[in-house]
């Protein structure tokens, strides 16, 4: 009989090093795990596939991972089952993990039937804000990006009430979840956890599972940040504050492991009053006149505007090629694709682009069609049929899929980004010994292109290899400047050994921001915060890591 364990909780309540203590254990947590990085350096433990199936169902709702109950979540019903289905093949007792699943709990429950049991993760609100904001604002300062309002990172400060908002729509779904199943529900603190709690115990006992409990437990002092600033409440209206204070208290009264102290950890900082008013000196001298920018909407209509108003095939071509897939978002493939196509139905290279655009969009059925047009209408390369191979790929035609990886190497075998797609559909099909031959051609043959180099680190890692993928991350960048590639020599390094990745990426991050100016960078990001309280927050965090690095 198949058992399932759904590991989940808010985020930054220790879901990963729950989820790191079952695969330890001896729980299948999937074989597409997310890796570690500098806010995470053990790993998240989250199986992708799972968690873009829970990007898909919110991208679907207009809403993303920062939900907080802004508008209605209707999940497509059965969205899970194949998923489930093809995990239970692979194993009789697996574990899934992420916090987006306390979002579809009940989805879960109904698709995993008697096979599901659930583990909870509670940690008080007020940490998990200031983790929250620790760690974005530690994105925002050492990646120094062009902020604007929408922007996901930014959104902790233009809406400073968002975290906590976020920390109740999930933690209320739990709550509802664990009194109306308590049969199948086991809730631990954060602070238990770390404790010693004996989880994988009372795993085994209540849900039947056979896990070892002699396994060293990964929760690591060292990595445990539980204070939070006093600012994260003073942001916070007194009736939000109770809000979050009740459910809480629910989660307590039903949580099956949790501390003798329970009491948020508040704390009051210091800061240099110099830099501050430096800071605030410089959004002072700013002059910023003119229209803001155009919302959403309008920005999607203008797409839509200008892609009818072309009329010269070549330039509707490189204007599809050319569009990001966000500037579509709200506009349905029959607003624009019907009048395309009927004014450039018989140009190859038109129909090609719309077909590539289709891809990105996620419209593989009609993105086949479109790519089989294209060639009849006399325009091939053979990286349609890579297109067209990973098309059924995502269809879940895999047979379909090997077939047109294969054409398209066989029509030209000096293209190394071939071999490393076909690697990665080898290693859904299990055949991990013909991946890596594949995952190595694509490797030798495209040593400049981190297209190929960073699946082959991935991979070298997943197969316990992780000095080999350092090897070939550090062969590259001796030769080529790339970031994707220096973020994950960062992440294997962590890996590896946790002291030596972050002095890595400390070191990296260091050498990078010495010539950036990184004051008028913060005075500009504050453009975009409406509140004295939150900018004044963003500052003072941003100041911190920047301090951080010269320590």
């Amino acid at each position: 009989m198949n058992k399932v364990i759904v590991c989940t909780g808010f985020h930054r309540s220790a879901t990963s090093a729950t989820a790191n203590y079952l695969f330890d254990a001896g729980l299948n947590m999937g074989a597409n795990l997310m890796v570690g990085n500098i806010s995470n350096a053990n790993g998240h433990f989250e199986d992708w596939d799972a968690v873009l199936l829970h990007d898909e169902q919110l991208a679907n709702n207009q809403t993303s991972w920062q939900f907080h109950d802004d508008s209605s979540l209707v999940p497509e019903s059965g969205f899970l089952d194949a998923y489930i289905q093809k995990r239970s093949n692979r194993s009789s007792h697996w574990g899934i993990k992420d916090p987006r699943v306390c979002l579809f709990l009940n989805e879960w429950k109904q698709s995993l039937g008697d096979a599901g049991n659930f583990l909870f993760v509670a940690r008080h609100w007020s940490s998990c804000i200031e983790s929250l904001l620790h760690r974005h604002s530690r994105d925002l300062a050492y990646g120094l990006p062009n902020v604007n309002r929408d922007m996901v990172g930014a959104q902790f400060w233009v809406q400073p009430e968002l975290a906590a908002k976020m920390w109740l729509s999930y933690n209320k779904r739990l709550v509802e979840f664990a009194k109306e199943n308590p049969q199948i529900t086991i809730i631990a603190t954060q602070r238990s956890l770390f404790e010693g709690a004996p989880v994988i115990q009372e795993i085994n006992t209540k849900f039947g599972f056979v896990l070892n409990e002699e396994v060293k437990s990964p929760f690591d002092s060292s990595l445990f940040r539980d204070k939070a600033n006093q600012r994260v409440i003073s942001q916070l209206s007194h009736s939000l504050q109770a809000q979050l204070n009740a459910v809480w208290n629910e989660l307590l009264e039903l949580a099956t492991f949790r501390s003798a102290d329970e009491e948020p950890h508040i704390v009051y900082d210091e800061l240099v009053p110099n830099a501050l008013v430096e800071v605030q000196a410089l959004i002072s001298e700013q002059t910023m006149v003119g229209l803001p920018s155009k919302d959403t909407a309008n920005h999607n209509s203008s797409w839509l505007d200008e892609c009818l108003a072309i009329t010269e095939y070549a330039a509707i071509s490189q204007f599809l090629d050319a569009s990001p897939v966000h500037r579509l978002s709200g506009i349905e493939v029959s607003e624009w694709l019907p009048l395309v196509e009927e004014r450039f139905a018989l140009h190859g290279h038109v129909i090609l682009a719309v077909a590539k655009l289709l891809l990105r969009l996620k419209a593989y059925q009609m993105a086949i069609s479109y790519f089989q047009a294209s060639v009849s209408l006399g325009v091939y390369f053979p990286y349609i049929d890579m297109m067209i191979g990973q098309c059924w790929q995502a269809l879940g035609e895999n047979t379909k899929s090997e077939f047109f990886f294969k054409k398209a190497i066989g029509a030209n075998p000096n293209n190394p980004i071939f071999y490393t797609n076909y690697a990665k559909l080898l290693l859904i099909l299990n055949r991990h010994c013909e991946a890596e031959t594949q995952f190595e051609l694509g490797y030798n043959k495209g040593l400049s292109q981190p297209g190929c180099v960073i699946p082959y680190c991935v991979f070298l890692d997943n197969q316990q290899r992780t000095d080999e993928a350092i090897a070939v991350a550090n062969n590259f960048l001796n030769e080529w400047k790339n970031p994707s590639v220096e973020s994950l020599l960062s992440r294997l390094m962590l890996k590896r050994d946790i002291k030596e990745g972050k002095a890595h990426y400390f070191k990296q991050t260091k050498q990078k921001l010495e010539t950036q100016d990184t004051m008028g960078w913060l005075a500009r990001t504050c453009s975009v915060i409406d509140s004295s309280l939150a900018e004044e927050d963003l500052i003072i965090r941003c100041l911190k890591h920047w301090k951080k690095l010269n320590d």
